[in-house]
């Protein structure tokens, strides 16, 4: 049950995803639009996204 499995990570894309999560973040600071299990909501969907389309390439 000690399986390993590598995954590869695409740094520039790991960069995009980042810096979109900081703005949603940023925005939320100045807005207060959002609450927190709103914001970890949109970062899931955001990862999610991210996920399926880059695994879809």
């Amino acid at each position: 049950m000690n399986e390993q499995t590598e995954i590869e990570i695409d740094e520039s894309k790991l960069k995009v995803l980042m810096s979109k999560i900081v703005m949603l973040e940023n925005q939320n600071l100045k807005t207060h639009n959002a609450n927190d299990m709103q914001m970890i909501e949109k970062i899931q969907k955001s990862i999610q996204e991210a996920v399926n389309c880059y695994s879809n390439q």
